[in-house]
């Protein structure tokens, strides 16, 4: 009796294991027709001179060395990348848990300011950037108007922003702040968490605001920063659509990022073998760089009593 009961168990185990794949099968496929068949043919055409008209030609390590050896511009577009990722990241973090801090009040009307400060990140990208492009315009831009009385009493020229290869950088990167909320809207996930027994006891103890927050509230947020740190450093790494549309790369290649000239080697010279080379270089770079970060998961992240 006992040997047909687990027989019908492993029976019935069986065909649930069999109807979980079925349901899941669109999924399946769906990873491996159009995430993972790409992967490798991409991995493949970094290996060739293929120009979307001919069939591929194998040239082996070319594109690669080509890259690292004889491409000043994949060095600049790599250097204005990592510039962009060592600055933004951090004044992105900086940002959202400012914002965090002054949200995490229960005052009346709170909602509405945290709904106001999170709307910019389900704005569209395009309609965006073309609202900074007007707001940093040199002549008529609004941003220059509210700073005309500071160039004035200091005998300055209005900043050019986006016009300008010194500013060009940091404007696409003071851009970026806007859309904050993002990462403000987890931190604050987080701060609803701590035990607010916690804050009671340090109260107790005589400690003010500035010391309850670099004393509880950040070292347990530490696990909702490490995560935005980490998305932070993959999207960087792949900046793109503001540049695109805001300064096409320019002025002087100061915005012509790593994806930017990645994707004009593919559509604009039509070499997708370099392309693609281009892509698992970037792929190699993100990995390294997560994987190193990964390490100071233990020392930098609070894991609780169990960690």
């Amino acid at each position: 009796m006992k040997k047909q009961t687990i027989g019908s168990l492993k029976q019935l185990r069986k065909k649930e294991n069999r109807m979980g794949y079925l349901f899941a099968s669109p999924w399946l496929i769906g990873i491996i027709v159009l995430g993972a068949f790409p992967i490798l043919a991409s991995f493949y055409i970094s290996f060739t001179s293929y120009d979307m008209s001919s069939a591929p030609q194998w040239v082996g390590l070319k594109n690669y060395i080509i890259l690292f050896t004889n491409d000043d511009v994949f060095w600049k577009s790599l250097w204005n990348t990592i510039y962009h990722v060592v600055i933004a990241i951090p004044l992105g973090l900086i940002v959202g848990i400012i914002l965090a801090l002054l949200l995490n009040n229960k005052i009346k009307g709170m909602s509405i300011y945290r709904t106001l400060f999170y709307l910019p990140c389900v704005v569209s990208i395009v309609a965006m950037s073309l609202l900074w492009m007007w707001l940093f315009q040199p002549q008529f831009g609004i941003i220059n108007e509210v700073l005309s009385p500071i160039y004035n009493l200091f005998n300055m020229e209005p900043i050019l922003w986006l016009q300008s290869s010194s500013t060009s950088k940091i404007t696409l990167i003071l851009m970026g702040l806007w859309t904050a909320g993002g990462s403000m809207v987890i931190y604050l996930a987080q701060m609803q968490d701590i035990p607010t027994s916690l804050y009671e006891s340090a109260e107790v103890d005589g400690a003010n605001w500035i010391q309850k927050t670099f004393r509880i509230t950040l070292p347990l947020m530490t696990p909702s920063i490490f995560f935005n740190f980490i998305m932070g450093i993959i999207g960087g790494f792949q900046v793109f659509t503001i540049a695109y549309i805001m300064t096409n790369g320019g002025p002087a290649q100061s915005t012509y990022y790593y994806a930017y000239y990645m994707f004009d080697k593919m559509m604009s010279d039509q070499a997708m073998g370099m392309a693609s080379a281009m892509a698992w270089i970037l792929l190699v770079i993100v990995l390294i760089v997560t994987m190193f970060a990964l390490r100071l998961n233990n020392k930098v992240v609070y894991l609780g009593e169990e960690g």
